[in-house]
């Protein structure tokens, strides 16, 4: 299972919104439902809504938090490059 970056465009009102800074990303080596699960978890303390979905698209890298059929977050997912030593 390879580590993925989730980097975040904005969560909720307040999370990369109104010149605020975007949340940091997030690094998982997680996929799928599990993977969603911990963002929503992440992605919880930025929203004002208790109750959200998130919707992961990893053939695209890409994701979208929906809150009250309203887009309250996008994210793109990406692998992360071991980096080579060169020695």
């Amino acid at each position: 299972m390879a580590d993925l970056r989730i980097t975040f465009n904005r969560i909720g009102r307040h999370g990369g919104q109104s010149g605020q800074p975007a949340p940091a990303p997030i690094e998982r080596a997680l996929t799928g439902e599990a993977l969603a699960n911990s963002i929503a978890l992440y992605a919880r303390r930025f929203l004002a809504s208790t109750s959200f979905e998130v919707l992961l698209d990893s053939e695209a890298g890409r994701g979208q938090i929906l809150a009250g059929f309203r887009d309250a977050g996008t994210f793109t997912v990406e692998p992360i490059t071991p980096e080579v030593s060169s020695v």
